[in-house]
């Protein structure tokens, strides 16, 4: 049956972003009742969002549904659990936005933000509170004097009691658990012995009504006696305190949502909602962590759920159609990129327009297709001869591609559109087209291809922000069902380290015996340089056995217990303060201390300098050494889109190139393909080309080895495709140090890394030659080409063994551009003797400039190469560039499958998406989607 879309539907309609590139995470697991998010924290501030949009912008035209932010008659209720992230009920500082269901409204032609706290709403489902505690013991090492005291110390609060002669260890500690429980307002006690045990319920909360739990567990404690004793230990974090693991939220988007200042929120007119997860708080330096949200039961009630797309009858004018009409002298020739169409046209003067005369059939809905950005401008609209609104394309800190409403407009009639610009001049206005949209519940069904598939791309939003599940059903729906080609990407599937970095920290210094009972205050102050925010200041009242290293450690424990900027740790007298924040962020964080002695003790705190120092940013790097290899979200995404696929009856093969983000180019780490004058070979993806080393080989082994077994725990036979494992095709190399980034001469082919060099004059007792070109001639050199040929040919081998270990019926194939390697210094040592119809089960033909160039003679000859190499027909694969609207890339597809080949790629599914190509596929190549 015809599939209809709904509203809030978790496998159809969320998205998943997160702090780049500290954090990794994705969507997972995901069907209409529930989803997982999960990935991997790198620093304390890091954050992952769940998100709605109003402005769809991933599926094809034919599935998208039209913008529709009416979520009034809406009532949402989820469950969910959340691991290492900060916990709903926390009462942290919100660094990040965690505690709130934030909305951005569209209202009388402005926008308005809200923020829901999400604690009013939610009901504890699994687990219960409990309350964290400690014990102290009471040590009395002599007879108790006429001044002596035992006390206990937490959170601005103190408690005394005052030991009288004869007081044993028992007395004095029931004494002062009764002044604790009788006088504090957040704290209960209780004695046994000579031991006090103090339980933490939160201000003037009972046992019964405390729901502090977990937040407990950042309070400390320190202990001190003035006389013959101590406390064992004499300080202490609390601990034990648990909350409910698992929450009941219901939101009624029709009257019960409030933002925090209990102002009603509107949900008819919503663009966009974000729930927020935040890295937990760490108790000192950040550690990198896995983590999960996990959502069930997830159901939406109500009215007003479905979501309508543009059905049959439905027509778009793309931008550079002839029956527009473009007026004013500031408009651009046609853009080329992933709009509608392939193209949009673009203007910053004031006045010009864009207007159509047209008669449809039958009432539609007008949209007009433009973009929305920090540079947009106002724009006016006319519709037949009327002046009917002025619409904000300004949209801070964001571009997107959008759809706005014009018109609800009769059938059968004519119709005029006039769309100006309406702003200043240094603003733009982007024209991408207008539709007349007839809206449809039911989605189309259209015939199924089982040779052609839609490349997938984990460095693209339409993997890596969408659930797997939703991807997998692109495919299937668009009748893509041939063996899908997943690329896991260069740019995000590693675990990360920060190579060189340094946390800036400062210490202070306390001197001195402390008077009590004077008014003798020490305290700190932070601030943040550059911020308008008042320092805050920590106090410390001085208590009768206080010395310096119980002064030290106060400090430390009231910071720890839940300051967001900064930690502490304190060694005797000495309170060393490290900034959260990585790098020299913290560098901005001003310290000072001073004492107030009315008594003039001679106490002193005094800080290091006014400043934290030493933050040092250090540089992201892909940890070669990190267990497993692929993060957490990759790891999770893959196995949920490997398992959708295998439902929908599709086989796939996952990818991965030499390229790595992240990758260290540094002599030392000893994986970057280099030339001769030992520059790293640095690409615009952006991104190192990894060499072929005994280091590289080893990460690249397990890599390969963790995403078989994901293939295979989804119920997939591991089917691995080498991406490009090769040498780097020129010499050249990316500068993205320029002030415009850009292809610089290299001045040699990237074949002079150490490993390489040294191995090559091992075997051969002689120093490489150096390749200035890719044009030089292989047969000056055999020893050379036949060599480096060998390195790559031993890699693959290497890795194909290091996978069958454990998975013995693995499969591979090697994708071979033959563009780039036409060259004949290219062709001798990028295809290795090693690669085979009896080692490999496939060879996959790539050639995006031949299809650039038009040129379907050398893209023709460049499918047959696989059986030139002996390859048979069911082992030879192509893929087709589609990135370029008005290239043959239909016609080379067609092609393909004429020369029999097992599968037809098209690369990719975002293009395809974006730039709405036509379906099905039919003969003559069109350049935008169209409706009949």
């Amino acid at each position: 049956m015809p599939e209809i879309l709904e509203k809030l539907r978790p496998d159809r309609d969320l998205q998943c972003y997160f702090e780049r590139p500290s954090a990794v995470a994705a969507l997972s697991e995901s069907g209409p009742s529930g989803f997982t998010i999960s990935g991997t924290w790198r620093q304390q501030f890091d954050w992952a969002v769940l998100e709605w949009h109003r402005d769809n912008v991933f599926e094809h035209p034919a599935f998208r549904y039209l913008p529709d932010g009416d979520l009034s008659g809406l009532v949402l209720t989820y469950e969910e659990s959340r691991e290492n992230c900060i916990p709903l009920d926390s009462t942290l500082y919100p660094t990040v936005d965690w505690p709130f269901l934030r909305v951005w409204m569209e209202t009388g032609g402005a926008e308005r933000f809200y923020q829901v706290p999400l604690k009013p709403h939610a009901t504890p489902v699994e687990g219960v509170y409990r309350p964290a505690g400690a014990t102290f013991t009471l040590r009395l090492t002599g007879q108790p004097g006429s001044d002596n005291y035992a006390e206990l110390a937490w959170t601005g609060e103190h408690h005394t009691y005052k030991l009288a002669p004869g007081d044993s260890e028992e007395t004095a500690a029931q004494a002062l658990a009764s002044i604790i429980t009788a006088n504090s307002r957040t704290m209960m006690a209780s004695s046994e012995g000579n031991r006090i045990t103090l339980t933490y319920l939160g201000v003037d909360q009972t046992p019964e009504t405390s729901r502090e739990g977990l937040n407990g567990n950042r309070v400390g404690v320190y202990g001190n006696v003035k006389g013959p004793g101590h406390w064992e230990p004499w300080w202490q974090q609390l601990s034990g305190g648990e909350s409910p693991a698992k929450w009941r939220v219901e939101l009624n988007f029709s009257n019960l949502i409030v933002d925090e200042n209990g102002s009603p929120v509107p949900m008819t007119r919503v663009r966009k909602m974000r729930w927020t997860y935040a890295a937990d708080l760490q108790p000192g330096e950040f550690r990198r962590s896995e983590f999960r949200v996990r959502v069930s039961n997830w159901t939406v009630a109500g009215a007003n759920r479905r979501y309508r797309v543009a059905g049959p009858g439905s027509r778009r004018v793309e931008d550079d159609s002839p029956e527009l009409f473009f007026s004013g002298s500031g408009w651009s020739s046609p853009l080329s990129g992933n709009f509608s169409g392939g193209s949009l046209r673009h203007t910053r003067t004031p006045q010009d327009g864009v207007s159509l005369s047209y008669t449809h059939p039958v009432s539609h809905t007008l949209y007009m297709g433009t973009r929305k950005a920090s540079s947009g401008s106002l724009v006016s609209i006319c519709v037949d001869g009327v002046a009917l609104r002025t619409e904000d394309l300004h949209l801070a800190g964001e571009d997107i591609l959008v759809r706005v409403p014009v018109a609800e407009l009769a059938g059968g009639v004519p119709h005029s559109v006039t769309v100006s610009h309406a702003g200043p001049a240094d603003q733009d206005f982007y024209f991408d087209f207008f539709e007349m949209a007839v809206p449809a519940g039911e989605l189309p069904v259209f015939p199924r291809d089982a040779r052609t598939t839609l490349a997938t791309d984990w460095d693209t939003d339409h993997s890596i922000v969408l659930a797997p599940e939703r991807t997998a059903w692109f495919l299937d729906s668009l009748g893509f069902t041939g063996r899908a080609n997943h690329y896991a990407g260069a740019l995000w599937f590693y675990e990360l380290m920060r190579a060189g970095h340094r946390y800036a920290a400062g210490t202070v210094e306390f001197t001195g015996s402390p008077a009590f009972g004077m008014g003798e205050v020490t305290e700190l102050s932070i601030q943040i340089l550059g911020r308008n925010d008042p320092p805050t200041v920590i106090q410390h009242l001085h208590l009768i056995g206080d010395t310096a290293d119980s002064i030290a450690k106060a400090f430390e424990l009231e910071i720890n217990s839940g300051y967001t900027a900064i930690w502490a740790a304190a060694s005797e007298n000495r309170l060393t303060i490290q900034a959260r924040a990585m790098g020299s962020e913290g560098n901005t964080i001003r310290i000072s201390a001073r004492v107030t002695s009315p008594s003039n003790s001679g106490f002193q705190a005094i800080a290091s300098q006014d400043a934290l120092t030493g933050g040092v940013d250090g540089e992201w790097r892909t940890d070669l050494d990190a267990t497993p290899r692929l993060n957490r979200a990759v790891r999770d995404w893959s196995s949920s889109y490997f398992r959708a696929l295998k439902a929908h009856g599709i086989e796939a093969a996952a990818a991965f190139s030499m390229e790595l983000q992240h990758g260290d180019p540094s002599p030392e780490a000893g994986i970057a393909q280099r030339f001769a004058d030992g520059t790293p070979c640095l690409l615009n993806t952006p991104a190192l080309q990894t060499n072929f080393s005994p280091a590289s080989r080893d990460y690249w082994k397990q890599v390969h080895a963790e995403m078989a077994a994901i293939m295979s725990g989804a119920g997939q036979v591991p089917y691995l495709q080498f991406g490009e494992v090769q040498w780097w095709y020129f010499p050249w190399r990316w500068d993205a140090g320029l002030p415009s980034p850009a292809w610089v001469d290299a001045a040699s082919m990237p074949y002079y890394d150490a490993y390489t060099q040294t191995a090559f004059q091992q075997r051969y007792g002689r120093t490489m030659h150096v390749f200035l070109s890719n044009q030089e001639a292989p047969a000056s050199y055999p020893e050379e080409c036949e060599f480096l040929s060998s390195l790559i040919g031993q890699f693959t081998t290497d890795v194909m063994d290091f996978v069958r270990q454990s998975h013995p019926h693995a499969r591979f194939e090697v994708l071979y551009p033959t563009d780039v390697n036409e060259p004949p210094l290219n062709q001798a040592v990028n295809l290795p003797a090693a690669w085979s119809g009896a080692t490999l089960d496939c060879l996959k033909t790539e050639n995006f400039s031949f299809t650039g160039a038009r040129d379907l003679d050398k893209a023709r000859r460049s499918m047959t190469m696989p059986v030139e190499l002996g390859f048979p027909p069911g082992k030879h694969s192509h893929l087709v560039g589609i990135g370029d609207y008005t290239t043959p890339w239909e016609k080379e597809s067609r092609i393909a499958a004429g020369e029999g080949v097992e599968s037809i790629v098209l690369f990719a599914i975002d293009q395809f998406c974006l730039i709405g190509y036509r379906l099905p596929l039919k003969p003559g190549a069109r350049r935008s989607w169209r409706k009949a």
